[in-house]
């Protein structure tokens, strides 16, 4: 296993040194593995998409209450008082 080594502020180390004992990681190698696995398997995308997908899910609730089977006007009767 290759070793890495870098320097990080105190600041970090304080809240990495938190984060250990709160955790429970054995030691700091073991928590900067996980801190890798956990970058280099994170989607930054899915976020958005599970944001996208809720909002979708409210809206479409929303036309249900509101309209409940009724027709939904058109886009040009929804306008037309602009």
């Amino acid at each position: 296993m290759p070793i890495v080594n870098f320097a990080v502020p105190r600041t970090l180390e304080k809240k990495v040194n938190k984060a250990i004992r709160e955790r429970g990681f054995a030691s700091k190698a073991e928590f900067w593995r996980m801190a890798g696995l956990n970058f280099s398997t994170h989607d930054p995308e899915q976020k958005v998409r599970d944001e996208i997908r809720q909002l979708t899910k409210q809206i479409s609730e929303q036309v249900r209450i509101k309209f409940n089977g009724k027709k939904i006007p058109s886009l040009k009767e929804q306008l037309a008082d602009m």
